[in-house]
Parts: C-alpha cells; sequence; structure tokens
C-alpha cells in the first residue's frame, strides 16, 4: 500500500514542476514563485491540521528535536528553486528524470550507511542491479535524436 501511495505521491512531483515553473516565468523569479509555492503549501497544511484536528507542535517540541533536521525544509526551498529555474530551459521530463537519478544514487548511500539513525540496507547486487536499470530506462527515455 505504502508503494502504490508513493507512487501517487511521485506523480504529483510532475505537475508541481509543471505549475512550479509556469509560476516561475509568471512572476519572473525563481525565488518568488518558490515563496509563493510554500506559503500555499503551508496554507495547506495549516487547513489540514485545522480540520483533522492534528494541531501545531508546540515550540518546546519543535526546539528539542535535533537542529540537523530542521535542514528538511531548507532542502525542499532548494528543490523547489532548483526546479521552477531549470523546468523553463530542460523541461519537465528531463527536470524529474534528473532529480529521480539523484534521488536513487543517493538513497542507496543513505540506506547503506543508515544516515541519520535510519535503518540500514545493504548495497547488494540487486540494488544496484535495479537502480542501474531504473537510470537507464531515464535516459533511454530521455535520448533525444538529433
Amino acid at each position: 500500500m505504502y508503494i502504490v501511495v508513493m507512487l501517487f505521491a511521485g506523480s504529483l512531483i510532475a505537475l508541481q514542476s509543471v505549475f512550479n515553473g509556469l509560476l516561475g516565468k509568471s512572476l519572473d523569479h525563481p525565488f518568488h514563485a518558490a515563496i509563493v509555492s510554500f506559503v500555499m503549501g503551508l496554507l495547506a497544511l495549516l487547513i489540514l491540521t485545522t480540520v483533522t484536528q492534528a494541531g501545531l507542535p508546540s515550540l518546546a517540541q519543535v526546539s528539542a528535536v535535533p537542529k540537523v533536521l530542521l535542514l528538511g525544509g531548507v532542502i525542499g526551498a532548494v528543490f523547489v528553486t532548483t526546479v521552477i529555474f531549470c523546468m523553463p530551459h530542460i523541461g519537465v521530463a528531463n527536470v524529474v528524470m534528473a532529480s529521480l537519478c539523484g534521488q536513487i544514487i543517493f538513497s542507496l548511500f543513505l540506506d547503506h550507511i543508515g544516515a541519520f539513525g535510519i535503518d540500514k540496507y545493504e548495497l547488494d547486487a540487486r540494488r544496484v542491479v535495479g537502480a542501474l536499470l531504473i537510470i537507464v530506462g531515464v535516459f533511454i527515455i530521455n535520448y533525444h535524436k538529433s
């Protein structure tokens, strides 16, 4: 079930790339588009937490988490801004597929070392071959005969 949910979430990345890329063109700067995108995301999350009655974390809870974990939001901002900048120049498919290749390679590394205390998954031949097949597929899909 989690795989199906992530397939759906992953499909939204392509749509998000289109919307954010076009937003960047409309607002004339990737930073402006990223700000608007994140504000809209924040509003959606505030509505969702209100509707579900999940509430917000206390300042004490946020202060107590390891500070490195707060970099997730910074990384998200870098990713979204980079997509906004690159999408008009290389297209949605290239943006998504290049980011997918980066995700595959780095996620295998993070799993292998058990980064930040996550469960370790050994980098064995099966995982390497599977990742290589996906990466080769990405390049085949993106191959353009000139």
